[in-house]
């Protein structure tokens, strides 16, 4: 596969019908909403003029369901004798949690929502996830709304993930990698006006319930689609019959509408509610009790004719996060005080690219914005109906402004062995609205608080960041390709860790203003073998890193002027470095073996000693028998024991919990076609019932000592899905 991409068909992740409870909207839609459609009525002539001058170009095929995954190709390779590889059917809670059955991805756990996937050590920011091309940054300073929790897995037609800087093209920072959740524009056969998805499933533990409905019709080019979801899920118990404080309530709403010319021009508009509500969290002091977010989105694409330039696409779209937690609402409150904090995130985005052709270069030429604002405010009280008393500006209206230019390029130099090269800018302006507002309770502003530990205010700041790649791919044979390159990508620092201020002697969680954008300078080599029955995949990398922001402990060291344990970032130099492995084979027409494993290592090199929250070796194997409209099979999971932490808050971060043990669990599934169009699926989980944990726990400044969250125990799904 000569563009570097493994695509594979997946089955949609939902299935047995239940009832859904009426969806309350905390809030009305914000005026940003309307904002991003601006850009697409400037472009709107411009794409009626290309519609008329071109020709009708042919139908395309019917989309489906797939997985597309880049650099390396894990973990479903190339296919084999022209069969897909299946996704595994484990239900997910989330989209992060669907994105850990990723080789190369772990996650870490608070709760039953909001896993906050990993990708070569790098979490948060570092990692750039987008549905259908929207950012969405959470509103919760805890990040018990992570992006990817945003994602009802079961609605989206296509998921890429890229693991490493593999594109410049796709927003700044992102160093770790993008994943991509995309909804695909419906296309209909002749005759045909209507098509959709429905279904649902149930677990035992936690007793876990959910639907989804996904129905487009169209006629002659125009198209509308509507998407929901819900689910219901109670706590679950780990392996060792302990409740785990993980319920969740779901519900999200979106409509697309669309048209394709014929000519090959088009357009879209989308919008969507989500609300989750009365989240538990096990690994947190606070739960939440209302998560709620709003998005829209519009696009234009003309292609053009008798010119360089093949095609322009432009894009405009708003994201809004308003989140509630608090300590008692949903608990029995053992703290001295009740708190709440009041948070939102909006964000603001849009782009324009370009394709062209010029002396034998695939060229994209582009910019793009981004702007995120957001506000926390933490209140207390001492009784938990009088909670009003503001504590801290969390939060003091932050706003990071993002304005990208990039190109790319890709040419065949010889036979076989093509070069990629791209080249990105960013100015970064940054401003905290309300950083020199003192709080009664504390008598200190947030700059108050950045002084005191950083010697530095909440003044406004800018930076100019650049960043590229170079990547060489070489066919070797007509079923080997090697894949070399090197990069660089800047990730600038997020509100949290320029502006957090947390105001509460030495438990204060304190951002820095001043903090240095992290560089990371990657160079990595993959290899892909596809054979006609088995298949592999590796892949090898370092990451030297400049000024990485590390979430520290407050010990008077250098650029840090208290020695009271609060919680501070700071810049390090570092390295990650780490491989990814996988293969697939099929014996016997209907057997099929699939294995993987990942492992990555991270230094601190200004201090010595490890990174904290840096997952072990982990790997699966998995054995599938196909038959005739039916599949039974089961799969390993498991870990090694992780001996490099990070845990002593006097010397370090403390913010690994301790050494990991190891472990092993073992999933069992069946699929069966009742009839054409309707699949059921049934299976176990965690067979035998371990009790285990990922290494990675939740840093949390809520609480004095870090939580790992165990894994649920032994559970029982049925599901079942039809399309029409």
């Amino acid at each position: 596969m000569p563009d570097g991409h493994a695509t594979v068909r997946i089955p949609r992740l939902c299935e047995m019908t239940i009832e859904m409870k009426h969806h309350r909207n905390h809030g009305g839609l914000r005026p940003g909403l309307y904002c991003s459609t601006a850009l697409l009525a400037l472009l709107y002539p411009l794409a009626a003029t290309a519609a008329a001058d071109m020709e009708p170009s042919e139908a395309q095929s019917p989309d489906v369901p797939t997985i597309s995954v880049t650099a390396p190709r894990f973990p479903f390779l190339p296919d084999i004798a022209g069969e897909p590889a299946a996704m595994t059917p484990r239900p997910a809670a989330d989209g992060g949690d669907f994105l850990r059955s990723v080789p190369g991805i772990s996650g870490s756990r608070m709760g039953g929502h909001g896993i906050d996937p990993v990708i070569r050590g790098m979490q948060g920011n570092q990692i750039n996830i987008t549905t259908d091309n929207i950012y969405t940054y959470g509103g919760c300073p805890n990040r018990m709304d992570p992006p990817s929790s945003f994602v009802p897995v079961e609605t989206f037609d296509l998921v890429t993930v890229s693991q490493g800087y593999r594109t410049v093209t796709k927003g700044p920072g992102g160093s770790a990698g993008h994943v991509a959740f995309e909804r695909l524009a419906p296309v209909f056969g002749e005759g045909e006006w209507i098509q959709g998805t429905a279904g649902g499933g149930i677990e035992s533990n936690g007793l876990t319930r959910d639907a989804f409905a996904d129905v487009a019709v169209g006629h002659q080019g125009f198209y509308l689609r509507g998407i929901a979801a819900a689910k219901e899920a109670g706590d679950y118990d780990d392996g060792a019959g302990n409740e785990v404080r993980s319920s969740f309530s779901q519900r999200s709403a979106d409509i697309v509408a669309g048209y394709q010319s014929p000519s090959g021009v088009e357009f879209s508009l989308a919008g969507g509610i989500a609300s989750t509500e009365d989240a538990l969290f096990e690994g947190a002091q606070m739960d939440a009790p209302k998560d709620d977010s709003q998005k829209i989105r519009g696009t234009i694409t003309i292609p053009v004719r008798d010119s360089m330039v093949r095609e322009v696409r432009a894009e405009a779209f708003f994201s809004g996060v308003d989140h509630v937690m608090d300590n008692y609402s949903l608990r029995t409150r053992t703290a001295p005080m009740a708190m709440r904090v009041d948070s939102d995130s909006d964000t603001f985005g849009g782009s324009v690219v370009a394709d062209a052709d010029i002396a034998g270069v695939q060229l994209t030429l582009g910019a793009d914005l981004q702007r995120n604002e957001r506000l926390a405010l933490r209140y207390a009280g001492m009784m938990d109906s009088n909670v009003n008393t503001l504590n801290s500006i969390m939060w003091p209206g932050t706003e990071i402004r993002n304005i990208g230019l990039f190109a790319e390029g890709k040419k065949s130099l010889a036979d076989g062995l093509r070069l990629l090269v791209g080249a990105r800018y960013d100015r970064v302006d940054v401003s905290l609205a309300r950083a020199n507002e003192t709080v009664a309770a504390t008598g200190r502003s947030p700059s108050d608080l950045y002084a005191l530990y950083y010697g530095v205010d909440g003044g406004d700041r800018s930076e100019n960041n650049l960043g590229g790649l170079a990547f060489l791919e070489y066919d070797l044979s007509k079923t080997t390709m090697i894949t070399a390159g090197v990069s660089r990508s800047v990730r600038t620092a997020d509100a949290t860790e320029r502006s957090m201020a947390s105001d509460r002697g030495a438990g204060s969680w304190v951002g820095n203003p001043a903090i240095a954008p992290e560089a990371h300078h990657q160079a990595e080599i993959g290899v892909d073998v596809s054979q006609r029955d088995w298949s592999a995949s590796v892949n090898v990398y370092a990451d030297w890193v400049s000024d990485f922001i590390l979430r520290d402990t407050a010990r008077g060291q250098d650029g840090v002027l208290l020695a009271n344990g609060a919680t501070v970032y700071r810049n390090v130099d570092a390295l990650l470095t780490g491989a990814t492995v996988s293969g697939r084979y099929r014996f016997r027409e209907s057997w099929v073996v699939d294995a993987s494993a990942t492992y990555t290592f991270g230094q601190n090199l200004s201090d010595g000693g490890p990174l904290a929250q840096i997952p072990p070796l982990e790997g699966r194997v998995s054995l599938t028998y196909e038959g005739d409209g039916w599949s039974l099979g089961g799969a390993v999971n498991g870990a090694i024991t992780q001996t490099r932490v990070d845990v002593d808050p006097a010397t370090g971060s403390g913010l690994d919990t301790g050494k990991t043990p190891g472990w092993v669990t073992v999933d069992l599934h069946a699929t069966m076609e009742l009839v054409p169009s309707v699949e059921l699926r049934a299976g176990v989980t965690n067979l035998f019932d371990k009790e285990y944990a990922y290494h990675l726990n939740r840093a949390n400044a809520f609480d004095p000592t870090s939580v790992q969250v165990n894994e649920p125990g032994r559970s029982v799904y049925l599901r079942v899905s039809a399309s029409f």
